[in-house]
């Protein structure tokens, strides 16, 4: 037992430096692009339930994409304020909008009845409280022309951040992007793609089944049956998106509840996939280390944060103590300074590094020992809305690339097949949730960058017209 904070500290320093060195050579290797203007065309999947609040400038930043073709789905789930109403002023509009409506039956539901309607081959999910930059979906669609590639992560950003709890969780974000994220990517283990802006190719959502509401997870729950199928799953740090953060601290309490009993749920779901080869290194990496990171040391973080303090104490040594203390306090600040330049997010926030690295690892630890004790227990954890009040101060809206950096297509032969294989639809009753209180006249008025007609717009150019992805090819 003497022997334990020593070899805890170890461990977790190997794994941050591996994950560093594996961030980095990612980094290299992953040169920024100019995004495309026109390539395969892109089916936005919208599921709002309540958005009122944020729908408005999801909806803006999506319409303002420099993108063709490009059509939006969004699919009332039962709402009982302004959001249908609004999209409806939107999609009479703008020919590219159409509204669904169904009966309350939550995300995967709302998400699977959007699939439905698709007409081209990549599905963009975008959660109904985030916004996109101009470039995302040019970013994100390059990749379906590689036909092992499954689905593609975007970038996620906290935005609209007031006061400490929201300045600890961009840290956070901006960390488990481009130290995790990357890393995982490098070996070809990525684990989730993250629903707030996640690219997806269609015939592999249809394949699949579409959503599953097996977990409160869907979207790391779909991450690990596609790549169970044998297609890829790539993170492209340039797709850059923003969603809006947990306010309060019961808020972020009930998000991360959500998020671990759902990772739970998820390694029960795909136990088999965990050191499987037929996963392939998202089962022998990814999931592993989901289960041994994310879950096992979790609880175990602050006594790691315990470790590395008393053994500085006990040494008896001022300098050794100093020297122990600066090390760790080094290390963190290191990690996080090389996550935001890699990023290329804003550093004023650095200086919070290490009470936000001691708040949120103890308060993240709390959160897996809680949803330990229910699921031991049998206690069901459900999707509790939290409480919106729309994006502010976020650079999501700023000019896209310039013409001049777009990437030109070649005409293809094989004309595209815009019309899907209807899923086989499966309704779940889901408690009605509370109605968000903050008020939409603002976003009543927002002006949008419209067009108006009644049939969708055509191709932008002959080429694109012709342009088809080559067909979904497995890894084995």
């Amino acid at each position: 037992m003497q022997d334990y904070p020593v070899t805890l500290v170890v461990v977790m320093i190997f794994k941050a430096l591996l994950t560093l060195a594996l961030a980095l050579y990612h980094h290299r290797k992953n040169a920024p692009r100019p995004p495309l203007r026109e390539g395969p065309g892109v089916s936005v999947l919208i599921a709002a339930y309540n958005e009122e609040v944020g729908i408005g400038q999801t909806l803006q930043s999506v319409l303002s994409v420099p993108y063709s073709p490009l059509e939006v789905i969004v699919v009332d789930d039962g709402s009982s304020d302004r959001t249908a109403a609004l999209v409806e002023e939107v999609a009479a509009r703008d020919a590219r909008v159409r509204l669904l409506r169904q009966p309350n039956g939550g995300k995967a539901a709302a998400l699977n009845n959007a699939l439905q309607h698709a007409r081209y081959e990549v599905c963009l999910s975008i959660d109904a409280d985030s916004i996109v930059t101009p470039d995302v979906i040019g970013h994100l669609a390059r990749h379906f022309y590689d036909p092992q590639v499954g689905a593609v992560a975007g970038d996620v950003r906290i935005a609209g951040v007031k006061g400490l709890l929201g300045r600890f969780q961009r840290l956070e974000y901006v960390v488990g992007q481009h130290l995790d994220k990357r890393a995982q990517d490098t070996v070809n283990a990525v684990v989730v793609v993250a629903g707030a802006t996640g690219a997806f190719r269609r015939d592999v959502l249809l394949e699949v089944g579409g959503y599953s509401r097996d977990t409160l997870t869907e979207d790391m729950d779909l991450t690990i049956e596609i790549a169970r199928r044998g297609y890829a799953v790539r993170f492209d740090p340039h797709a850059v998106s923003y969603t809006e953060p947990p306010a309060t601290l019961r808020d972020l309490w009930k998000q991360r509840l959500r998020w671990t009993y759902g990772t739970l749920q998820v390694l029960i779901k795909h136990r088999r996939a965990v050191f499987s080869r037929t996963a392939g290194n998202v089962g022998l990496i990814g999931l592993p280390y989901v289960l041994l990171f994310g879950l096992l040391c979790g609880p175990t973080t602050p006594v790691f944060d315990a470790a590395v303090l008393s053994l500085v104490l006990l040494s008896g040594d001022a300098r050794e103590i100093t020297i122990g203390l600066l090390t760790t306090i080094g290390l963190e600040f290191g990690l996080t300074l090389v996550a935001v330049l890699m990023g290329r997010a804003a550093a004023r926030d650095l200086w919070l590094v290490i009470p936000q690295r001691l708040f949120l690892r103890a308060f993240v630890g709390t959160v897996i020992v809680a949803a330990l004790w229910r699921l031991v227990r049998r206690h069901q954890v459900g999707w509790q809305k939290l409480e919106r009040r729309g994006i502010i101060g976020c650079d999501a809206l700023a000019t896209p690339t310039t013409a001049a950096d777009e990437v030109p297509l070649e005409p293809s032969p094989t004309p595209l097949e815009p019309v899907p294989t209807p899923l086989e639809p499966v309704a779940v009753p889901f408690a009605a949730e509370a109605t968000d209180s903050a008020s939409p006249a603002a976003l009543a008025s927002m002006p949008l960058p419209l067009t108006t007609g009644t049939t969708p717009p055509p191709p932008a150019s002959p080429a694109l017209a012709t342009r088809a992805l080559p067909i979904p090819a497995r890894r084995r």
